[in-house]
């Protein structure tokens, strides 16, 4: 009877380690956006974009509406971490840019490692969707793709946005690289990493939480930034993901170390809030801060 007792005990055990093991290895496949469902290239939208050296090339679309305003700034978008999916959503809002700031050229970017649902992909490694993605490494990636795109067309400044984990890489892309990024515009950015994790860490309860990165954390990578950026934040105030009050003190030092900041919260808004009408309304109003006069008199 104790035999047969034990034996039982000792089968659940086992098998307990065993789904709780084999969950832990489907979650870190999956997570990296392993199954996520393909369709076909014709099917992408704008423009497909490639800029970098070999091994270190960045994929992206490109839109633009009617001819190509030379006043206009160019304006870059960067995907969030994305969890179990290849990102596509950075070209609705791309696509929405470009509409409501004609004559701009919209790139949006796929950060190292990332595919989009239409084929593309960018060198680097992903990730585990765990803010283990901003390294100096795919911060250095994004930065030298968008100084080559800026040198390629030949403009003179960048509005740099981007959605959750795509605004932690803006922000350290713009306090690391002076001069490159003229508007900075964070949307639902974890911007404080120690804290986003611990919060997603109690969250979720995933072990990949748990795990040490080599992550840049925005509010630390604030202390390097020069004044002459002007950085954007905008959260929804009921943000289940990045706490909205870590971007309220990051923008609260930032305005400490002399950065023009400000922040906008979004009432009963939550984490997707790339495409709201806010977020695009304050992209185009950083292209109209650095529209240039043109030739026939000021734009």
């Amino acid at each position: 009877m104790l035999k047969g007792m034990a034996r039982i005990v000792r089968w659940f055990l086992l098998t307990s380690v065993v789904l709780l093991v084999g969950l832990f290895v489907y979650q870190t496949i999956a997570v990296r956006g392993t199954f996520s469902r393909s369709l076909p290239a014709s099917e992408a939208p704008g423009t497909a974009v490639m800029v970098g050296a070999k091994g270190h090339q960045t994929a992206g679309r490109m839109f633009v509406v009617g001819a190509v305003d030379s006043a206009s700034p160019l304006v870059v978008l960067l995907h969030g971490d994305a969890p179990f999916r290849n990102p596509g959503y950075q070209y609705v809002t791309a696509k929405n840019v470009a509409k409501a700031a004609p004559g701009t050229r919209v790139v949006a970017l796929l950060r190292p490692g990332y595919a989009d649902p239409f084929g593309a992909r960018s060198d680097g490694d992903r990730g585990y969707a765990s803010g283990d993605n901003y390294t100096p490494d795919d911060v250095d990636q994004v930065a030298q793709a968008v100084w080559q795109m800026k040198k390629q067309y030949g403009v003179k400044t960048v509005v740099l946005a981007g959605h959750s984990g795509g605004a932690a890489m803006t922000g350290n892309v713009a306090a690391l690289y002076p001069g490159l990024v003229q508007q900075a515009v964070l949307v639902a950015c974890p911007c404080d990493l120690a804290s986003f994790r611990e919060h997603m860490w109690h969250t979720q309860h995933s072990p990949l939480w748990l795990l040490p990165v080599k992550s840049l954390s925005p509010i630390e990578t604030l202390e390097k930034m020069k004044p002459g950026a002007t950085i954007t934040a905008i959260s929804g105030a009921s943000d289940p993901i990045a706490p909205p009050q870590d971007v309220v003190r990051y923008v609260a030092k930032a305005t400490g170390e002399g950065v023009a900041a400000s922040i906008l919260l979004l009432p009963g808004e939550g984490h997707e809030i790339f495409d709201e009408e806010p977020v695009i309304g304050a992209i185009v109003q950083a292209v109209k801060a650095l529209e240039t006069p043109t030739s026939e008199g000021v734009k």
